[in-house]
């Protein structure tokens, strides 16, 4: 007999997943016990899921509140336990990331509301993420789809028989094969050359050199589909506008993309808001630049010129050896650092 549709393979949106969360999650309320035992259990289990990540033991609780949207938080969950109050904040995600201090503000605006509540944050992140620095840093706790199947074990689902919770543990096995094929391909960086590499390699090489080389890295839509991008080396320069003679202080920097299931290595100007509408300052830096290029064997081919405030590509590195492994990639990396370094600590414009 074939498998039924699943609601939850239409209802992706972490929207749906807060609905679940929520829903299971009430089923903890004591007057569910008599309604379905077995699922106020497994309610209970979750919730005492959540809990132990902050090392809290779960007893016995009273005056269960799930709220979703509130203030903003996906999931928030109020409860009283030993005389004492508790929040537990739930931040939902599927394959988005956090943003805007959303974190920081959401443990902020439980304090204020009730000072004596015992907050758990916690970041409830089905979907893989490589970058969870500013997650640990606001002090939530990260729960994956590994926590949550520890919870929702097959034999239990299936004694329970509910279709809301069979269909949603369906759903959530698939996530796990997803967040397993991320972290694999993640962490095949050590071992892969660049040519294999993908998104979760790219962002696990990124992630894990960012300090190396005081680098920026993440994700950066654009009008055709989003790409990772990882920026380091900025080094300082002056130059003398071709048309008004004004000095200019800009930045040159290594640029590295992936896109389109390839990696893409340039050096680009940072233009402090200088609006180029033109391509001659770029022309110009380009013919002090290109020697240096030329010096390291580096071949190159010049970026085609848009109108920019904020950045424009100089150049970009062609003929990479797409079977080097990480450490020679890390090895170009430097060299392309150390060639801008020297044009800026060399070039004078007067």
């Amino acid at each position: 007999m074939p498998n039924q549709p699943n609601i939850f393979n239409y209802a992706t949106s972490e929207l749906s997943q807060d609905a679940f969360i929520a829903w299971l999650l009430s089923w903890s309320d004591a007057k569910y016990k008599a309604v379905n035992e077995p699922l106020h259990q497994l309610s209970l289990k979750f919730l005492e899921s959540l809990l132990t990540k902050q090392s809290i033991q779960l007893n016995e609780i009273s005056d269960l509140k799930i709220k979703t949207q509130f203030h903003k938080i996906d999931v928030f969950v109020s409860f009283i336990m030993d005389s004492k109050s508790y929040g537990v904040i739930i931040e939902d995600k599927v394959h988005t990331i956090e943003h805007n201090n959303q974190l920081a503000r959401y443990v902020n605006k439980v304090k204020e509301l009730n000072s004596e509540t015992i907050i758990v944050p916690i970041y409830f992140k089905t979907g893989y993420q490589v970058n969870l620095t500013r997650v640990k840093e606001n002090k939530y706790h990260h729960y994956t789809v590994k926590d949550l199947l520890k919870v929702l074990k097959k034999d239990n689902v299936a004694q329970i028989s509910n279709d809301v919770l069979t269909q949603y543990h369906g759903y959530i096995l698939e996530k796990e094969k997803e967040y397993d094929n991320a972290d694999e391909d993640a962490n095949a960086y050590v071992t892969a050359p660049l040519k294999d590499w993908n998104w979760w390699t790219c962002s696990r090489f990124f992630h894990e050199y960012k300090n190396h080389f005081n680098a920026g890295w993440g994700s950066v839509g654009n009008k055709r589909e989003a790409l990772l991008a990882f920026w380091y080396g900025g080094s300082k320069f002056s130059i003398r506008d071709v048309e008004s003679g004004k000095l200019l202080n800009l930045e040159i920097y290594s640029d590295v993309q992936f896109s389109r299931g390839r990696i893409i290595i340039s050096y680009r100007i940072g233009l402090k808001d200088i609006e180029q509408k033109n391509n001659k300052n770029r022309n110009k830096i380009y013919g002090a630049f290109k020697p240096y290029l030329d010096n390291e064997n580096i071949v190159h081919k010049k970026a085609h010129f848009k109108p920019a405030k904020k950045t424009i590509k100089l150049v970009e590195i062609k003929d990479i050896d797409h079977n080097m492994c990480y450490k020679d990639v890390v090895l170009l990396l430097k060299k392309i650092k150390s060639i801008s370094q020297k044009f800026t600590q060399e070039y004078k414009d007067a």
